[in-house]
Formats: C-alpha cells, structure tokens, sequence
C-alpha cells in the first residue's frame, strides 16, 4: 500500500516537472547564440551535478581575457547586474571554438538554482557577457530516489542534443592563410594554408601572441595568425612553445615600455567568523585600493592557506573583484575557504590582488596582505 503511494507521488512530482519545463520553454524561447561568445553546454533549466564540463565559444576580436562565474538565480530588480558572482575558472586568453570552456565542480557550492555567466574583457576595458539560467545543482539524492539529472529521452522537446565537441586542438583557416617561420608577419612566409583546410595544433606562442604552431599537410610545421584561423578542441594541455627570434631588420626601431598609471594595494581585511573553525566555512573580506591614476579592470584575488609550523599549503581559493577607478576602494568578499587540517595550531593565510599578474602595474609590492590565526577544534574529531 505504501509502495504505490510513493510510486503515485513520484509520477505526480514528474508531470509536474514537465510541466514547469514546457511553460518555461514556451515563454523563455532560447536566443540564437553569437558564434563568438557564448555557453552552448549546459542549456537553461538543466541539472547539474559533481564536476560539470562547459562548454561554448569565446573568440572575439580584440579580447584580453575570459572567465566563467555563477551567482543565485534572481529576479529581484533591487539586485546589481555584477552583484554576487563568483569565478568557475580562473582567466584565460586563448581562444575557443566550440569546444570546452572549463568545468564546473558544483559541490564547492549548495544545491538551489543558479546563472552561469561567460565574462569577457575587451581592449579599452569594456565588457561583454553571455549568461545562461535558470540552471540547477541538485549533488544531494532527491525525494523518493527520483533522477536527479533530466535527460535527453525524458525532455525531447527541450534539450537541444549538443554538437559532438571535439578535445583534439585543430586550426580551420577562415581564408587563404599565410603560415609562417614565426609568431607575427615580419617573419616570412613559408607555406599556404588554403581556406576550410583543417590541421592539427601543437603548440601556443609563450611570447603571448596567440599565434599557433601547427602541422602543415605535407608535415612541415609553420606558425598561423589567430585572427585568419577558427580553432577547436581543449587547450588545457596544448604548450607554450617558444617561437624562433624575430628576423634582424636594417633599421630596428627601439619601443619603450609603456609606464603603468594602475597601482592595486591589498588593504584591510577581516573573517566571517571572526575565528574560523575546523571543517567550517569561513568567509574572506579583503579591501583592494587602486592608487594608481588610470581604471584598473576586474580582476582575481588568490588566497592561500598554510600550516604556519612547516609553510605545508592545507588550502586556497579565489574571489573576483570589479573595475576600480582611481582613489577607489573596494570591499571584495565574500570569498569563502574551508580549512580541515591541523586545528590548535597556527595557519598563514595570504591574500594577493592580481595573484595571476594579469594586470600591469606601476608597483607590484603592496599586492599581498597576510593574517595568522589559530583554526579552532570545534566538531573536528
């Protein structure tokens, strides 16, 4: 008798949830993507679950970095545009072509809804965004051992079935390309790649131009321009190959480096709680300052935890902070962090702004605050 309860129960929960799903396919059509920014993978009104693999496209003309962020899902107007993000990846500038963006380990967070936002920096500091919500976490077993995860068979009518990404790092020329000898166009030209030719990438300039090594057809290797090619596959293990120097021109035109008018200063600090507790949760609040003259763009705090008695690292985590005009200061936080190692004794914690050195700088020696502190017992056995 209780069996069939529950089992009638159940199927009510389901219908209910196909309904919510058609009503909101229904009035949140899904906007056809920009080819150039977007997350294709994971759709709206999907479940997520453990390590989540994202994935999309992000390959803007121009652009100086990229991250993926969350926040609760919200509706309330009150509620800031950048209020409440917190990172997913930390920044990268390679470019992506419908391949994988990162991934996403949703039990570093509770299970509710959530958006999911590609977050984009463009020379000259602008911004551009690509957000995909409502989604939901559910790592917790739901009522009665229902699916936690919908799949495709369950929602035919919804989820779109997503393109078959490939992890294999391959160029795909947009035109007649030019390869050549080194990474920028004063090396010459020792090969052509003709349009729509595809072939394999085995290496990324360390000198920062986003220039590839790749392998022509005929075997040779030659180096492409990133504005002339469309890439796919995971860069995560493609390396920084370094390109041969640059051909000695007669006349070599000195170029000084520019004088940074941004000056980022880590001020003070404090937790939440004030103590922090053994396998508890704590958050980080950390004033960042810019002294400098000129905007600083958004960027990342790192934050790393020691056994004070060895310099043994027992943790880390990372916070974002916004664009920072001069004479600003702003209060970034909360950036949480769990500790479960070593209770009774001393911890080092620091906190560096910019801890990637993503952000040129006038002055790189005031990045850095550090606190010490005992982590309590508390429940830990």
């Amino acid at each position: 008798m209780h069996t069939t309860k529950r089992l009638v129960l159940l199927l009510f929960m389901m219908a209910m949830l196909s309904l919510t799903v058609s009503v909101y396919a229904q009035t949140n059509p899904t906007p056809t993507p920009d080819p150039t920014a977007n997350i294709l993978w994971p759709p709206p009104v999907y479940v997520l679950r453990d390590s989540f693999t994202v994935y999309g496209s992000v390959s803007l003309p121009n652009m100086t970095s990229w991250f993926i962020e969350f926040r609760p899902y919200t509706t309330d107007p009150n509620v800031r545009a950048d209020e409440g993000w917190l990172p997913v990846t930390l920044p990268s500038r390679t470019p992506v072509q419908n391949s994988v963006l990162g991934v996403w380990d949703t039990t570093l967070a509770e299970d509710g809804i959530y958006s999911l936002r590609l977050n984009i920096t463009i020379s000259g500091n602008s911004r551009r965004f690509h957000t995909v919500e409502p989604i939901r976490i559910e790592n917790e077993a739901p009522l009665f051992g229902a699916p936690a995860v919908p799949t495709l068979a369950a929602l035919p009518t919804l989820l779109p079935t997503p393109t078959a990404f490939s992890t294999t790092p391959q160029a795909t020329s947009k035109v007649d390309a030019n390869v050549r000898s080194g990474d920028g166009t004063n090396f010459p030209i020792v090969s052509k790649l003709p349009t729509g030719t595809t072939v394999p990438i085995i290496g990324i300039s360390s000198l920062g131009t986003g220039w590839y090594l790749i392998v022509l057809p005929s075997g040779g290797q030659g180096w492409v321009a990133p504005s002339v090619v469309d890439v796919t596959g995971n860069f995560a293990l493609v390396p920084r190959v370094n390109p041969p120097p640059p051909p000695v021109t007669p006349t070599p035109i000195p170029t000084a480096t520019p004088a940074s008018s941004i000056n980022l200063v880590a001020g003070n600090f404090r937790f939440d709680p004030g103590s922090p507790n053994c396998a508890q949760t704590f958050n980080i609040y950390l004033d960042v300052a810019n002294f400098g003259t000129a905007a600083s763009p958004g960027g990342f705090i790192t934050i790393q935890d020691f056994r004070r008695a060895d310099g043994v690292q027992q943790g880390n985590t990372v916070g974002a902070f916004p664009i920072i005009n001069p004479g600003q200061t702003v209060n970034v936080g909360p950036i949480p962090l769990t500790i479960s190692t070593y209770y009774n004794e001393e911890h080092r914690l620091l906190m560096v702004v910019d801890g990637n050195n993503a952000i040129f700088e006038s002055n790189e020696s005031d990045n850095a605050r550090e606190a010490i502190y005992v982590l309590n017992k508390a429940s830990c056995p």
